[in-house]
């Protein structure tokens, strides 16, 4: 496989982490916004159980407030894991595109060195082709004669 092909292969893996990022960090805000709005949800339920309790509750009442704050407190903790997931996904894909990007980085650098270096012995074919050319074209009595 060519540097070129390399090359090649490297940028479009940099492309899809950097689509990977995105996809990330998309599904991160949006877990985000849900803890907010999971999170409000449960003060109001709090305030008001706490000002029903004040009133006083039956017994049925009180179990169905806990098993409702149980069941949002774990739904809670799920969407924490997920953001906390994502979090370490971001991390760990990050993480590879920066060394993508610094392998895309070293092939071009070396891809140019290689250029450079080719360009270098066409050049010095070039000035040999024409130097040759040169000798042959002075004379042969203005040889001798010095």
């Amino acid at each position: 496989m060519s540097l070129d092909s390399i090359r090649k292969v490297r940028a479009q893996t940099v492309e899809s982490l950097m689509m990977e990022l995105s996809q990330i960090a998309r599904t991160l805000t949006h877990s985000e916004a849900q803890y907010r709005t999971m999170e409000v949800q449960i003060q109001a339920d709090t305030e008001l159980y706490a000002q029903q309790a004040g009133q006083g509750l039956t017994i049925e009442d009180l179990l169905q407030w806990q098993g409702k704050m149980d069941a949002q407190r774990s739904a809670l903790r799920q969407v924490r894991a997920s953001i906390d997931h994502a979090t370490d996904l971001w991390q760990q894909t990050q993480e590879r595109l920066v060394e993508a990007r610094q392998d895309c980085k070293l092939l071009e650098r070396v891809i140019d060195q290689r250029q450079a270096a080719l360009q270098a012995v066409g050049a010095r074919r070039e000035q040999w082709a024409e130097d040759e050319t040169a000798s042959r074209r002075i004379p042969i009595r203005d040889r001798g004669d010095s």
